[in-house]
C-alpha cells in the first residue's frame, strides 16, 4: 500500500507517522523549497497527546515542550477563570504540552526521514479506479493507492474535491511573537486576558522562552504600518507582563494573519483522495485545537486502514468518525472567538461575570468532548 501526502505542516508529517506504523509506503510533495514551519507557538491537549502517543509520535514531544496552564483574565489582570495544568491532567491523563512550532515540526520532519519532496506545487488529481494520481505544477505525476490532502486552509486538493469551499473570515487578526523573557517574571499570569474586542494570550515555551498572541477586531486585509505601535496602543495599560512582552519583541519578528475558517463539510473523500486537518476542517485558534484535530486526524485515518479490508470501507469509517467530532469543534472555537471579541460594555460585562461565576467542574465537563481521546 502507498500513499501520497501533499502537504508537510503538522498534519501531512503525523500522517506519515501514523500511516509508515502499520507498514503503509508513503511520499510527502510540499510546496514549500526546503523544511519549513509557520507560526510561533501551540499548545498539544490532552487528545493531541494521546494520539501522538498511539501512533508512536510520542519522542517528538521530549525536546520541545513545556507544560502549558489555561487561565483566562481581565484587562487588569484579575481573574476571570482560573485552571491549573494538573485538573486537565487528573482529568484527562495526561498533561498539555506547550511547543514550540518550529521544533516540534522539526522532531516530526526527524521521525518521518527523508520521504518529504519540496517544491513540488499540487496541480490536480485523477482518481483511476484501482489508483490515484497526482499531478504537480512541474508537469510532473506520481500514482498511488491512496492521496491525504493535508494542504491546509487554502488546500488545492479541497479546492477540487469541493469548488465552493472557501475561507471566511472571522472579523479578527492574530499577532504572534517568541521572545526571551524571564518564566518568573510573568508572575503566573499564563493563559488568556479579555479586554472589548481584543485579546492577549501568554504560553510559556522551552529554553527561557515566551510565546504570545494578541488579537483586535478588524477588518479583513488591513495590517497595520508598524504591528508594535498598534499593540502597544492597544495594550498598552493592560496588566503586566502584556506591554513588557511587545517591549520585548522586534516589529519585524511579529507575525500577523487574518483569521479565518471553513463552513463544514458533509464528506472529505473523492474515491481515493481524501481530506485531513485544515483541508477537511480548518478552524479558528480560539480552542488550541486546530493541530491537535489534525494529529487525531492521522490516528484515526491510519487505525481505519488498519481495520477494513476494503480502502472504501475505511475512509468512509474515517470520515463518518470524524466529521461530526470535528465540526462540533469548529463551530465551538467560532463561538468561543465571538464572546471574546466582545466590544458593548454592557456585553462584556455580563460575559466576564459569568466567567467568574462558573464552576471549574462545569468549565471542564464543556471540555470532555475534545479532550477525552477518539481510540
Amino acid at each position: 500500500m502507498k500513499a501520497l501526502i501533499i502537504g508537510a505542516g503538522i498534519g501531512g508529517l503525523c500522517t506519515a507517522i501514523a500511516l509508515q506504523k502499520i507498514g503503509v509506503e508513503v511520499a510527502i510533495y510540499e510546496q514549500a523549497t526546503e523544511p519549513y514551519a509557520t507560526g510561533a507557538g501551540l499548545t498539544l491537549w490532552a487528545n493531541a497527546i494521546h494520539a501522538l502517543n498511539t501512533m508512536g509520535a510520542d519522542d517528538a514531544l521530549d525536546s520541545a515542550s513545556i507544560e502549558g496552564m489555561s487561565s483566562i483574565y481581565r484587562w487588569d489582570g484579575q481573574p476571570l477563570s482560573q485552571m491549573e495544568s494538573s485538573e486537565f491532567e487528573r482529568r484527562y491523563g495526561v498533561a498539555s504540552a506547550a511547543v514550540n512550532r518550529v521544533d516540534f515540526a522539526h522532531a516530526l520532519r526527524a521521525l518521518v526521514g527523508e520521504n518529504v519532496q519540496y517544491g513540488k506545487r499540487f496541480r490536480c488529481y485523477i482518481n483511476h479506479g484501482d489508483s490515484i494520481e497526482a499531478i504537480f505544477e512541474d508537469d510532473t505525476q506520481a500514482t498511488a493507492d491512496l492521496l491525504i490532502g493535508a494542504d491546509g486552509i487554502g488546500s488545492g486538493v479541497r479546492q477540487q474535491m469541493r469548488p465552493t469551499s472557501q475561507p471566511i473570515y472571522r472579523g479578527y487578526p492574530a499577532w504572534r511573537g517568541i521572545v526571551k523573557y524571564d518564566h518568573a517574571h510573568v508572575q503566573g499570569k499564563w493563559g488568556e486576558t479579555w479586554g472589548r474586542g481584543a485579546r492577549f494570550g501568554i504560553v510559556p515555551q522551552s529554553r527561557g522562552r515566551v510565546y504570545w498572541f494578541a488579537t483586535q477586531n478588524r477588518p479583513a486585509n488591513t495590517p497595520p504600518e508598524h504591528h508594535k505601535t498598534t499593540l502597544e496602543t492597544i495594550f498598552g495599560a493592560w496588566h503586566h507582563p502584556i506591554p513588557d512582552l511587545i517591549r520585548a519583541t522586534p516589529d519585524d519578528a511579529i507575525l500577523y494573519h487574518d483569521i479565518a475558517d471553513i463552513a463544514p463539510l458533509s464528506h472529505w473523500v473523492d474515491g481515493r483522495a481524501v481530506l485531513l486537518g485544515d483541508a477537511a476542517h480548518a478552524m479558528t485558534p480560539n480552542m488550541g485545537q486546530g493541530a491537535c484535530q489534525a494529529i487525531e486526524d492521522a490516528m484515526v485515518l491510519a487505525q481505519a486502514l488498519k481495520q477494513h479490508p476494503t480502502f472504501a470501507d475505511a475512509l468512509d469509517a474515517y470520515q463518518a468518525k470524524r466529521i461530526p467530532h470535528t465540526t462540533k469543534v469548529l463551530m465551538q472555537s467560532r463561538r468561543i472567538g465571538q464572546v471574546g471579541q466582545l466590544e458593548h460594555p454592557i456585553l462584556v460585562g455580563l460575559r466576564d461575570t459569568a466567567m467568574r461565576l462558573m464552576p471549574k467542574t462545569a468549565m471542564l465537563q464543556q471540555l470532555d468532548f475534545v479532550l477525552r481521546p477518539q481510540n
